[in-house]
């Protein structure tokens, strides 16, 4: 790998960095680093921290018009496409709400199609979806995705630009991993769906590893049928689908509670918020729920040996997270874990934005 790349590469994890740091990186005298920097100088930002003896110390930063990154994330409830600039400032952006007539491979292929048409100018591409990603190949149950491939449908080679594509938890881990500098994480991306994603970071010239768990369809009893076929699935029995259904007190199907999701925003935004306004209703609506996911959750930290889990995603919430947390440890001595919120709205675009930028620097900036 090129020192121009593993230089950039550097630079995106740890945002900012002193060049004698990264001299002693990636083994380069100080004449050097200064020939590797010329070539960068459209890409870097060079800055002097203050000193009070000596030469100033030299801060690199990746330059705000280094390249614009544009992101999407394809979800159930929302079709989002955000054009950020290196820093990752927002630029642009635009939002689809996904209806019942979206759900099929030529339904979301149109609402992509029409998404990135409103964009012209962008030096990478990056789109995450709610659902199993299998090289490029897209299989989601809850997207009514079967075999969907966005790059010959959406003819992405023609755009002349890299493209990636990733889970939407793939992104959560990697934003959760890139932005706090810690090498394991585990996050857990709720709402009317579970997902959930380990991710290791090896090296940085070395791939790293994803594992995306299909959370919310591990066994969980009950026969209540998923919308992947199956009978008993976590999502049946601990997602917002739980909620709703106890608070409207009805025996609503989950599988078509799926298929008419759009009508029940109003009652998603209502019961999503209700701690802010009534714990003790709250608590026992989500009963079932943190009891399901307390002991799952549990389980999964002492299988991958971490302790402790990241709560992303539109069900989620800080008062949801201190809930969990509670229960996770009650429940048995050997489970020790911390459930932080990830408040950060955005984190699937960012994440997307973040591995397209590595993409980019990878596959044609410093070939």
């Amino acid at each position: 790998m090129k020192n121009e790349t593993k230089i950039l590469l550097h630079i995106v994890r740890e945002k900012k960095i002193r060049r004698k740091d990264l001299e002693a990186i990636i083994s380069v005298t100080p004449s050097t680093m200064t020939y590797l920097l010329d070539k960068l100088r459209d890409y870097i930002d060079v800055e002097e921290e203050a000193s009070t003896l000596g030469k100033p110390p030299q801060v690199l930063s990746i330059a705000k018009k280094a390249w614009k990154i544009l992101a999407i994330n394809v979800g159930r409830e929302k079709v989002r496409a955000v054009l950020y600039n290196a820093k990752g400032e927002e630029l642009e952006s635009f939002e689809h709400r996904v209806k019942k007539e979206d759900l099929s491979n030529e339904g979301i292929n149109d609402v992509l199609k029409k998404t990135i048409e409103k964009f012209y100018d962008y030096d990478s591409i990056g789109i995450a979806f709610s659902g199993t990603i299998n090289g490029e190949i897209v299989d989601s149950k809850i997207l009514f995705l079967e075999g969907y491939d966005p790059v010959k449908s959406l003819q992405l080679k023609s755009l002349g630009v890299p493209y990636i594509i990733i889970s939407d938890v793939e992104a959560i881990a990697a934003y959760e991993s890139k932005t706090t500098g810690k090498s394991k994480v585990l996050v857990l991306n709720y709402g009317t769906g579970i997902g959930a994603c380990y991710y290791e970071y090896h090296a940085l010239f070395s791939r790293d590893e994803f594992k995306t768990i299909p959370f919310g369809h591990l066994y969980a009893g009950g026969n209540e049928k998923c919308y992947c076929g199956n009978v008993g699935c976590l999502e049946t029995v601990a997602s917002d689908y739980v909620i709703v259904k106890n608070y409207q007190n009805t025996n609503l199907n989950f599988i078509d509670f799926i298929n008419r999701e759009e009508e029940y925003w109003k009652t998603l935004k209502l019961v999503r918020s209700l701690h802010k306004t009534d714990q003790k209703m709250a608590s026992e609506l989500y009963k079932e729920v943190i009891n399901h996911l307390a002991m799952y959750l549990g389980n999964t930290s002492i299988l991958l040996g971490i302790n402790e889990i990241t709560l992303y995603g539109e069900g989620a919430s800080s008062w949801l997270a201190a809930q969990l947390e509670e229960k996770i440890n009650h429940l048995a001595r050997n489970f020790s874990v911390s459930v932080k919120y990830g408040n950060v709205s955005d984190a699937v675009e960012r994440g997307i934005s973040l591995e397209a930028a590595i993409n980019l620097i990878k596959r044609k900036l410093t070939r």
